[in-house]
This record gives structure tokens, C-alpha cells and sequence, in this order.
């Protein structure tokens, strides 16, 4: 080996260990601008931050919907307006289990830390994650399963609109559940002009059991409802 192509191959190396601690050290300054819900109090209110956490839980309210989130070291509220959750990239894979982050400003609502993004494009699912729940024979769930998660299947046989949304009653062998869709979600739910009676659904939601309402299920999320054919009714898995 000459001279020349020593001096050359010593060069190359020089050039790659320098460009790998630089390369390092953009990976850590990414990971630094992520704020540790942990570190977010009441005093940040108005301070813009970037969260990231898994989903453990959510909701929807009349203009919108809560993500909560948790990143080992405290959880927040991640709060979306249902315009911005309409300009959320894959928003069909937020639910319970995906990894997502946001960056918005700080806002305390009743005592709560929330994090409000500024919109639909500061909110990314880094990760997501196939729903395990379990899945639920209509006839079968009571006032005993409130507060559970439910996975049910089964066709439509009524429809009847209210004040604040739409309430299916879905039947199966077994038996029939009253599901509500609060608007904010049936407005979103995929393919929605075609809830009619007689379409099968596959429905992710929460079991509510009031005194003078009866038992019911709440869906949270838009996509926690899918309409179903016949050659999907079967195997269709909830993700």
C-alpha cells in the first residue's frame, strides 16, 4: 500500500468518527426537547412543550377529544379539538397502547394538567399498538361490567338520534346493547352514512351503567367503530 492511499484511508476514517459523535448528538437533542410529564406543574401554564407517552386511556367531550397519557413518570391530558383531530396523520392508530407525541402549550382546567396542541399536524403516533380486548357476547354484559372495556360484534337493528349524538341498539344471538355515539364521534366514524339498520359493526367501548339511563356502551374514539362485511365479520380483530 502506497503513501498516498494510506493517507487517504486515514482521512476516510478521521471523516466518520467525526460524523458519528454528530450524529449522536442530534439524536440527543431530540430526545432532550421532550419534556417528562413529571416536570410539567401548574406554574408552566401557557408554556409550550413537546410530551410524548403510551395512551392508557380516553375520552371524548362535545368539542373534542382526551388522550391520557403516561411516560413512566406522571400522566397528563393531552386535549385535541375535534378540528385538529381531523388533521392528525393515522389517527385511526391513536388508541390505548400507541406511543404518541405532541407539542402544544400547558393549560390547567379544574385543577388538571393538559396539554393542548397548537394542531392536528404537532400530534404523531410514534408507535402503535394492537388492542387486546376482550371480546364481549351482547347478552352477556350487565351493570357488573360498568366501567369495563368491551369488544363486541353484531348488526344494527335500531337507530335513534338525541340531543348530543346517536344511540344504536346492536343485537347479536345473545341478546342487544344500547351503543352511543356521542356527534363528536359519529360525525368521524369511517364510512358513517352507512350506519344503517341491518350493518354489521365490530365496536370498541366503555360500559355504562346508570340508574336511570340502564346499561350502556360508550364509544370513546371514532375508529373504535367499523363497519363490517360479511367476509370480515369473522376474523375482523380490532386494532
Amino acid at each position: 500500500m502506497n503513501t498516498r492511499h494510506i493517507a487517504r484511508s486515514f482521512i476516510a476514517i478521521l471523516f466518520v468518527a467525526c460524523l458519528n459523535p454528530l450524529r449522536g448528538s442530534i439524536a440527543l437533542a431530540e430526545t432532550a426537547g421532550v419534556t417528562p410529564l413529571a416536570q410539567i406543574t401548574a406554574a408552566d401554564e401557557g408554556r409550550r412543550v413537546t410530551v410524548q407517552g403510551t395512551v392508557v386511556g380516553d375520552d371524548n367531550f362535545s368539542s373534542g377529544f382526551r388522550l391520557y397519557l403516561n411516560d413512566s413518570t406522571a400522566q397528563v391530558t393531552l386535549l385535541i379539538w375535534m378540528e385538529d383531530w381531523d388533521h392528525i396523520r393515522d389517527n385511526y392508530h391513536v388508541n390505548v397502547g400507541a406511543i404518541v407525541s405532541a407539542t402544544g402549550v400547558v393549560d390547567v382546567y379544574n385543577g388538571r394538567i393538559e396539554v393542548v396542541p397548537e394542531n392536528g399536524r404537532a400530534v404523531q403516533v410514534v408507535k402503535w399498538a394492537r388492542r387486546d380486548w376482550r371480546k364481549y357476547d351482547l347478552g352477556a354484559i350487565t351493570g357488573n361490567d360498568h366501567n369495563a372495556v368491551v369488544w363486541v360484534q353484531g348488526r344494527i337493528v335500531d337507530i335513534q338520534p338525541f340531543s348530543q349524538g346517536t344511540t344504536l341498539l346492536v343485537a347479536d344471538d345473545t341478546g342487544a346493547q344500547r351503543v352511543t355515539l356521542f356527534d363528536v364521534v359519529a360525525r368521524r366514524v369511517p364510512q358513517q352514512e352507512k350506519l344503517w339498520i341491518g350493518q354489521s359493526v365490530s365496536i370498541v367501548g366503555r360500559v355504562r351503567a346508570r340508574r336511570r339511563v340502564g346499561v350502556e356502551i360508550v364509544v370513546a374514539l371514532p375508529h373504535d367503530v367499523y363497519l363490517l362485511d360479511k367476509t370480515r365479520q369473522a376474523s375482523y380483530v380490532p386494532e
